[in-house]
């Protein structure tokens, strides 16, 4: 039992700190301009301080030079990625941007090697014929969009994933291992978060889904109800430094957040192609921008109610706390009466039949 929990600990250790960044202490002459040294690297021309001789390695290496996995090795970085994704997403945007292989080229490599793998395994079924574009006006560019969403899966993960950007971010401001990471922050997290997904799939997922003939359903029921939820909760535990009760209770106040965003665009995207095609503001127009108003009003109160939730002590608070969360709920509360007055489903109504959908399906 003993190795056993000093294993545990070494693994620990390697995954906070797997890095050794400490000289040689050797005196050495450069290979390439001779200049004498005991670093690591050349302080002159910046050459590695001793190269052995040329190996098959030194062949595999040029090669993969070529493509730009050579340096800041990709499969290293895929290793980090399943072993300890936190702690490299915590590495890389706080500035140690040598231990990772550039995200959005990973992204987009491992995305390629998905679709291969993908089109391997089911190259014995006849795939679906994908339905011509009729719609017109600003429809007509969602609908290219999707279908070209649909055909990128590595762009697909990361527009799913970049969802979680602006509600990880109000979530996870006041994180004890790395406060107040910013948006661009977040959008390299997301990235990361998308490269382990499209891995998982390739090495879990389709493997299992061809081994036991699951249908798609069910690979995606088990996708959305366990996967990305266990996945998500490692993540953002190594990154942001909260035990296992506070990273959970944050990632589940993801989901409502998620909704209501993906809400807010729609609405914001049905206002907009009421302008393109009818050419002016009509009804129509003015009851999604109460809905948008409903869902900013309950999105605001979301973020306040964790704001209260994020203070250490809740002792001693007072009115002041409160005053600001319950003034917003009073706003949230008129705009949904008025959605209601008008015959539309408001915010709050909406995230309800969007719970209810999520159980029952």
């Amino acid at each position: 039992m003993g190795t056993l929990k000093e294993k545990y600990q070494r693994f620990r250790h390697w995954q906070e700190n797997p890095f050794d960044y400490h000289d040689s202490h050797v005196h050495h002459g450069c290979s390439n301009c001779g200049a004498e040294s005991e670093n690591n690297y050349c302080p002159r021309c910046g050459q590695k301080a001793v190269y052995g001789p040329i190996t098959w390695r030194s062949v595999w290496q040029g090669i993969m030079d070529v493509w730009g996995v050579g340096t800041r090795s990709l499969p290293f970085t895929l290793w980090q990625l399943l072993w300890r994704p936190g702690y490299l997403m915590r590495d890389y945007i706080s500035g140690k941007r040598q231990v990772s292989f550039p995200p959005v080229k990973m992204l987009v490599i491992v995305g390629i090697f998905a679709v291969i793998i993908d089109n391997w395994l089911i190259s014995g079924e006849t795939e679906a014929v994908a339905a011509p574009i009729t719609s017109t006006g600003f429809n007509h560019y969602w609908d290219v969009m999707s279908n070209w969403l649909d055909n990128h899966v590595e762009w697909l993960a990361l527009v799913a994933f970049c969802y979680c950007i602006i509600p990880v971010w109000v979530l996870f401001r006041r994180a004890p291992a790395y406060p107040r990471h910013s948006l661009p922050q977040g959008f390299f997290i997301q990235v990361f978060s998308a490269t382990q997904f499209l891995l998982i799939g390739v090495l879990l997922l389709e493997p299992i889904a061809v081994v036991f003939s699951f249908t798609d359903d069910i690979i995606i029921g088990f996708i959305v109800t366990l996967v990305v939820p266990i996945m998500l909760l490692i993540d953002y535990k190594q990154l942001f430094g909260y035990g296992w009760w506070g990273t959970l209770w944050r990632l589940l106040m993801i989901i409502p957040f998620g909704v209501l965003f993906l809400r807010l665009v729609f609405k914001l995207f049905d206002a907009i192609n009421i302008i393109f095609e009818q050419g002016g503001v009509v009804l129509d127009f003015w009851q999604d921008i109460l809905i948008i108003a409903d869902v900013l009003m309950l999105l605001w109160l979301l973020a306040e109610i964790v704001g209260v939730i994020n203070r250490k002590s809740w002792c001693g608070l007072g009115w002041k706390a409160f005053k600001r969360p319950l003034l917003i709920a009073v706003g949230a509360l008129l705009t949904g009466f008025a959605c209601y007055q008008i015959g539309v489903d408001g915010a709050f109504v909406g995230l309800v039949e969007s719970y209810i959908g999520m159980i029952t399906s």
